[in-house]
């Protein structure tokens, strides 16, 4: 077994470690920066508190390597295996792991920063606390991971799989979620704001007294999604789509829901202050109760929807649909405007040979 002292100087000129067996040895503290190993079994090593800033592992075996607090940043991981590793409190600012196998793999307050993460599997991970700020999960497995207590802001989440993962108590800050299925996905109570979910299947998602100022929803399919009791002001839901969402007081001020196709929604008590509706779909959408001065549904179809007890303050109805809705407060709201529709009808006169 080569000795931390050999090791050391080893790397300190520049030789790299191919094919050694350096499994279950003790290296803890030892400085092994820009260190290149392939091929090297470090299989329950102990580098616990090691220098290992900018090493290099190619095709190494950490299946239990004890890695605590280790200072591995700008590390590149390439197709390893880190089985059950230890990596706690670790820096990995601007690490990179390419095809890696790290299930059980224990990430609890590491640093992981600007890191970048690529079709590699942590299943049944532990993150709890851990730092993922500006980083980037791109065709990751992260199922049934820990995530609670988790920093992730500016990170981007592409093509993962987040089946069963936890983020209790977690801060998503301009998150962007690319192409990932987030149905049934929990983000109740949880701080997301300036979050992207374009396009993003969240049927069934809950974000229940979720802070949610600017979050981008356009094009994301809703069906059954929960947003009660939701603060999410300057939000946009463009075009989004979906049956009996709910949106049971939430506070929508001043949110988009241009094109939205919402039929049968929830918005009873919301608050939907100078909302625009323009053009959205919310036939049998319930809106007792809701706050709707400056709301704007113009061109929008709210047959049978109910909007008793709402207050209608200069509420835009101009080109809506409201055959059979229900409205206690009309007298207030804008109607059709004549000119206004005779502008839009207006076309150009076809030339004339």
């Amino acid at each position: 077994m080569m000795s931390p002292e050999l090791l050391s100087i080893a790397i300190a000129v520049g030789e790299p470690i191919v094919g050694l067996d350096l499994g279950k040895g003790a290296f803890g503290r030892a400085a092994l920066g820009g260190a290149v190993f392939s091929h090297t079994r470090l299989n329950e090593a102990d580098l616990r508190g090691a220098d290992l800033r900018e090493a290099v592992f190619e095709h190494c075996d950490l299946r239990g390597v004890l890695l605590a607090g280790a200072n591995l940043r700008r590390a590149v991981f390439d197709h390893c295996l880190l089985d059950h590793a230890d990596l706690r409190g670790a820096n990995l600012h601007a690490a990179l792991w390419t095809e890696c196998e790290a299930p059980h793999a224990q990430l609890a307050d590491a640093q992981l920063s600007m890191a970048t993460l690529t079709r590699s599997r942590l299943d049944h991970a532990v993150l709890r606390g851990a730092n993922l700020d500006s980083a980037l999960l791109d065709q990751a497995s992260l199922r049934d991971v820990c995530a609670d207590g988790a920093h992730w802001r500016q990170t981007t989440i592409s093509s993962c799989d987040l089946t069963l993962l936890t983020w209790t108590g977690a801060t998503l800050l301009r998150v962007a979620f690319i192409g990932t299925d987030l149905q049934g996905k929990s983000f109740a109570r949880l701080r997301v704001e300036g979050c992207q979910f374009l396009n993003s299947q969240l049927a069934r998602a809950d974000f229940s007294e979720a802070e949610m100022r600017q979050c981008n929803f356009q094009g994301a399919t809703l069906d059954g999604a929960c947003f009660a009791k939701a603060r999410a002001p300057l939000a946009l839901f463009c075009e989004v789509q979906g049956e009996k969402a709910d949106f049971g007081y939430a506070q929508l001020r001043q949110a988009l829901f241009t094109g939205a196709r919402l039929p049968g929604a929830n918005f009873s008590g919301a608050d939907l202050y100078q909302t625009h509706f323009a053009g959205a779909q919310l036939p049998r959408a319930q809106l007792a109760s809701a706050q709707l001065t400056y709301a704007d549904f113009r061109h929008a179809d709210l047959s049978g929807a109910d909007l008793r007890e709402a207050a209608m303050f200069r509420t835009v109805l101009h080109g809506a649909n409201t055959r059979e809705a229900r409205m206690t407060d009309r007298a207030r709201a804008i109607e059709e405007d004549p000119d206004l529709a005779a502008a839009e009808r207006w076309r150009p006169l076809e030339p004339t040979s």
